[in-house]
């Protein structure tokens, strides 16, 4: 057997050997009927993932509250529209953070993620 001269080669080439073995030896072969007769595959987690509102995570501090959808009895902020929640958030960081715990809330959030989670909440009444 001839010796490469390059050791990343050297080193490379019996590693690539193997995975390619390895997945040969891993692969199936699934005539046309056996595909289609398959049964269907859960979502896979990523692509669960990616169906989440970006502003959940965010609007999880408010859930203790106002419900995980937004909903909870007198305190319910789901379907009111996006631009009303923002409004209201902004009022209350321009407040006194001692005001109460809605100021404290609002004033720990950037403007780009108050309207994420204006719009997960909005988004929960439709």
């Amino acid at each position: 057997m001839h010796k490469s001269r390059n050791p990343l080669v050297a080193v490379m080439a019996p590693l690539l050997v193997a995975v390619i073995v390895t997945s040969c030896r891993d692969a199936t072969i699934d005539t046309p009927n056996e595909r289609t007769a398959a049964a269907p595959t859960a979502p896979q987690p990523a692509i669960a993932a990616a169906a989440v509102h970006p502003g959940r995570a965010l609007a999880a501090n408010c859930f203790q509250c106002h419900g995980t959808n937004g909903v909870a009895g007198e305190l319910k902020i789901a379907g009111e529209s996006a631009s009303e929640i923002i409004s209201e958030l902004n009022e209350m960081r321009a407040e006194h953070p001692g005001r109460n715990i809605m100021n404290v809330h609002a004033q720990a959030y950037t403007p780009a993620e108050i309207a994420l989670i204006a719009d997960y909440f909005a988004k929960q009444g439709q």
